[in-house]
Protein backbone atom coordinates (compact mmCIF):
# COMPACT_ATOMS: atom_id res chain seq x y z
CA UNK A 1 0.00 0.00 0.00
CA UNK A 2 1.24 3.77 -0.89
CA UNK A 3 0.75 6.78 1.07
CA UNK A 4 1.77 10.60 0.62
CA UNK A 5 2.82 12.51 3.73
CA UNK A 6 2.20 16.07 2.92
CA UNK A 7 5.03 18.51 4.21
CA UNK A 8 3.18 21.20 4.09
CA UNK A 9 -0.14 20.19 5.82
CA UNK A 10 1.01 17.09 7.51
CA UNK A 11 -1.75 15.54 6.45
CA UNK A 12 -1.17 11.38 5.29
CA UNK A 13 -3.07 10.12 2.38
CA UNK A 14 -3.77 6.59 0.89
CA UNK A 15 -3.12 6.78 -2.83
CA UNK A 16 -6.28 5.03 -5.17
CA UNK A 17 -6.70 4.81 -8.84
CA UNK A 18 -7.96 7.90 -9.10
CA UNK A 19 -6.88 11.43 -7.91
CA UNK A 20 -6.70 12.15 -3.70
CA UNK A 21 -5.37 15.61 -2.37
CA UNK A 22 -4.31 16.05 1.25
CA UNK A 23 -6.29 18.59 3.42
CA UNK A 24 -4.07 21.89 1.92
CA UNK A 25 -3.99 20.73 -1.76
CA UNK A 26 -0.50 20.76 -2.39
CA UNK A 27 -0.33 17.08 -2.44
CA UNK A 28 -1.64 14.76 -4.18
CA UNK A 29 -1.48 11.39 -6.91
CA UNK A 30 -2.85 8.36 -7.52
CA UNK A 31 -2.25 4.59 -8.96
CA UNK A 32 -1.65 4.10 -12.54
CA UNK A 33 -3.59 1.46 -14.35
CA UNK A 34 -1.05 -1.44 -13.11
CA UNK A 35 -2.61 -0.70 -9.21
CA UNK A 36 1.62 -0.76 -8.46
CA UNK A 37 3.00 2.10 -10.24
CA UNK A 38 2.00 5.67 -8.83
CA UNK A 39 2.34 9.31 -9.76
CA UNK A 40 2.06 12.12 -7.41
CA UNK A 41 3.30 15.77 -6.67
CA UNK A 42 3.86 18.43 -4.63
CA UNK A 43 5.66 18.47 -0.95
CA UNK A 44 5.38 14.80 -0.69
CA UNK A 45 7.27 12.13 0.99
CA UNK A 46 6.18 8.42 -0.11
CA UNK A 47 5.41 6.22 2.41
CA UNK A 48 4.79 2.29 1.34
CA UNK A 49 3.31 -0.29 3.91
CA UNK A 50 4.26 -4.56 3.81
CA UNK A 51 0.73 -5.62 2.60
CA UNK A 52 1.19 -8.74 3.81
CA UNK A 53 2.55 -7.97 7.61
CA UNK A 54 -0.44 -4.91 7.55
CA UNK A 55 -2.95 -7.59 7.31
CA UNK A 56 -1.27 -9.98 9.36
CA UNK A 57 -1.26 -7.22 12.07
CA UNK A 58 -4.95 -7.00 11.73
CA UNK A 59 -5.75 -10.33 11.79
CA UNK A 60 -3.78 -10.61 14.96
CA UNK A 61 -5.31 -7.22 16.75
CA UNK A 62 -5.33 -7.44 20.48
CA UNK A 63 -8.09 -7.03 22.40
CA UNK A 64 -5.85 -4.74 25.19
CA UNK A 65 -2.35 -4.29 25.80
CA UNK A 66 0.31 -3.21 22.78
CA UNK A 67 -0.57 -2.79 19.32
CA UNK A 68 0.74 -5.20 16.90
CA UNK A 69 3.05 -4.17 15.05
CA UNK A 70 3.91 -4.41 10.84
CA UNK A 71 5.82 -3.33 8.74
CA UNK A 72 6.45 0.14 7.22
CA UNK A 73 8.99 2.54 5.49
CA UNK A 74 9.86 5.47 3.94
CA UNK A 75 10.00 4.77 -0.32
CA UNK A 76 13.16 5.97 -1.14
CA UNK A 77 13.41 9.55 -3.28
CA UNK A 78 14.67 7.67 -6.70
CA UNK A 79 11.97 4.41 -6.78
CA UNK A 80 10.46 2.88 -10.18
CA UNK A 81 7.71 2.39 -8.97
CA UNK A 82 6.67 5.94 -8.12
CA UNK A 83 6.68 8.76 -10.20
CA UNK A 84 7.04 12.81 -9.09
CA UNK A 85 5.67 15.79 -10.80
CA UNK A 86 5.24 19.17 -11.05
CA UNK A 87 1.86 19.88 -9.46
CA UNK A 88 1.43 22.09 -13.31
CA UNK A 89 2.59 18.66 -15.58
CA UNK A 90 -0.38 16.32 -13.29
CA UNK A 91 -3.21 15.26 -14.67
CA UNK A 92 -5.81 14.64 -12.53
CA UNK A 93 -7.98 11.34 -12.72
CA UNK A 94 -11.36 11.04 -11.58
CA UNK A 95 -13.76 8.65 -11.12
CA UNK A 96 -13.19 5.42 -13.30
CA UNK A 97 -15.47 2.78 -14.09
CA UNK A 98 -15.53 -0.18 -11.99
CA UNK A 99 -16.67 -3.25 -13.47
CA UNK A 100 -17.23 -6.37 -11.30
CA UNK A 101 -18.40 -10.10 -13.05
CA UNK A 102 -19.36 -8.14 -16.41
CA UNK A 103 -21.51 -5.31 -14.34
CA UNK A 104 -20.73 -2.04 -14.37
CA UNK A 105 -20.63 -0.36 -10.72
CA UNK A 106 -21.71 3.06 -10.04
CA UNK A 107 -17.98 4.20 -8.17
CA UNK A 108 -20.46 6.70 -5.91
CA UNK A 109 -22.39 4.16 -4.42
CA UNK A 110 -20.42 0.49 -5.33
CA UNK A 111 -23.47 -1.00 -6.50
CA UNK A 112 -23.95 -2.80 -9.41
CA UNK A 113 -26.39 -1.48 -12.40
CA UNK A 114 -27.25 -3.61 -14.61
CA UNK A 115 -28.84 -3.45 -18.05
CA UNK A 116 -32.39 -2.52 -18.57
CA UNK A 117 -33.69 -5.64 -20.69
CA UNK A 118 -36.52 -3.40 -22.30
CA UNK A 119 -33.87 -1.03 -23.47
CA UNK A 120 -31.06 -1.49 -25.66
CA UNK A 121 -27.77 -1.20 -23.95
CA UNK A 122 -24.45 -2.21 -24.23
Amino acid sequence: MKLLYCNKCKDVIRLNKTTRTCQCGATGGHYKEDGLHAIYYGPAIPLGFSNSSFHEAIDSQPEFGKGTVYNAFVIPKVCPTMELVDSEDYESVEELPIWVNDHLVDPKTQVAKLKNVFKNEK
